[in-house]
């Protein structure tokens, strides 16, 4: 896990970044606690394969077909998250919302699936936060 020096997020992050499981964990527990604690533009999280981003329970994702088929998968070990179009309208060609409704260290489990399943990462890869 490395720390950038100086740098502040909310609610005392100063982690940006983690490439071991459970520095990954971790790290996505503080971003979906932080943005609980202070809900702004939703939290990104990234690496080399993919990027979803995390916003008021709701998990948004860039999938093609084989993706969605993974998600599907992954679904199943997870059963309070369930795919979900937004209220107000449909989701743009590509784009899959799922319903978060958990605690933020399960949030951190899911987000963990979707990059190691259905974006294909490997064990050591490297995750980013890129906005809180």
């Amino acid at each position: 896990m490395r720390y950038l020096p100086g740098a502040v997020l909310v609610a005392g992050m100063t982690r940006f970044e983690a490439d071991d499981s459970a520095g990954r964990l971790s790290l996505l527990a503080e971003a979906v606690a932080a943005n609980r604690r202070r809900p702004g533009e939703g939290v990104v999280v990234e690496s080399d394969g993919g990027r979803a981003e995390y916003d008021d329970r709701l998990v948004r994702l860039e999938l093609d077909e084989p993706a969605r088929d993974r998600l599907s998968d992954l679904l199943g070990s997870f059963p309070a998250f369930k795919t979900k179009q937004p209220d107000t309208r449909k989701a743009p060609e590509g784009v899959v919302y799922v319903s978060a409704v958990a605690d933020p260290k399960r949030v951190a489990d899911f987000l963990e699936g979707v990059f190691r399943q259905v974006f294909g990462e490997p064990e050591g890869y490297e995750l980013r936060v890129v906005r809180i």
